[in-house]
């Protein structure tokens, strides 16, 4: 069954409301530095379509209560370069359509700018992932480019087709000093929502990180290996220094009139929106 329960770990972390999770597509061609998905998918950078996905989602969609939410997607992207011609997608976006099915997409692709017209008639709100402007081809080597994200948010909210960011992963020294500039170019293009979380590696993407920044590797040993803590595979800042990072970008987004939530930061208090992962904006709450 490729549509579940959202969370199979069912980690104490994750304060998502209750819903259902699809990947189309098995692995991510976008090839992010920072990503914790290839830790545990086999040949995770290699992007393929599920076998007989279409298929097995007409039968796995009847099993599923009408109105649920689903998020689309958890561990890749549902906009992949390949999704041009496969347009697997959008025949899932289909399927839930007819089904009466909410979706929440979440994506770093502008590819989802092609589904508009669909999109307009569904239960749906799209979150886009925004991390650098500066780093991205070192960060993201292969996902589209930023500024064009930027550009879908705009597109999608001139739409009436509600938005919001994923400003994540926070990487302390690497991204910290874009943050306020990321936050006011997405709420210049109409997004109401902001979802955040800080850099939380498992030991490949930690690798990563260390080869494509080595001058950090000093720096952040110290922050994550020495002065953090472990939570279950991943590294995770001290919750002194995560709450302070958390705090300043959550006072941005006041100014901005953006609500907030974080991503499995155990932050409780740093959340002033209906739902953490921005599906709230599917009932066209703030």
């Amino acid at each position: 069954m490729y549509i579940r329960r959202f969370d199979p770990w069912k980690n104490e972390l994750c304060s998502c409301p209750t819903k259902y999770s699809l990947n189309p597509y098995t692995g991510c061609a976008h090839g992010c530095i920072y990503c914790y998905a290839s830790c545990y998918i086999k040949d995770f950078f290699r992007c393929r379509e599920k076998p007989r996905i279409i298929e097995s989602l007409r039968k796995d969609i009847k099993k599923v209560p009408i109105g649920s939410l689903i998020s689309l997607c958890n561990t890749s992207d549902p906009y992949p370069p390949m999704e041009k011609e496969k347009i697997i997608t959008r025949r899932c976006l289909e399927i839930f359509k007819e089904y009466e099915m909410k979706v929440l997409i979440i994506t770093k692709s502008d590819l989802v700018c092609r589904d508009i017209d669909l999109l307009k008639d569904m239960q749906t709100a799209v979150t886009i992932t925004i991390t650098t402007l500066k780093y991205h081809e070192k960060l993201e080597p292969y996902a589209p480019n930023p500024f064009n994200r930027l550009k879908a948010l705009e597109k999608l909210n001139k739409e009436g087709i509600p938005t919001g960011l994923r400003l994540d992963p926070i990487i302390p020294m690497v991204n910290e000093e874009e943050i306020e500039e990321i936050l006011q170019l997405a709420s210049y293009t109409g997004v109401k929502h902001v979802t955040t979380s800080t850099f939380k590696p498992r030991w490949d993407s930690w690798k990563r990180l260390i080869s494509v920044f080595p001058n950090l590797s000093n720096k952040l040993e110290n922050l994550y290996l020495i002065k953090g803590q472990r939570i279950g595979n991943s590294y995770y800042l001290n919750s002194t220094l995560r709450e302070n990072m958390i705090s300043k970008i959550k006072e941005i987004c006041i100014s901005l009139s953006l609500s907030f939530s974080t991503c499995r930061e155990n932050l409780p208090n740093y959340i002033n929106s209906k739902s953490c992962d921005g599906s709230h904006l599917i009932e066209g709450e703030v």
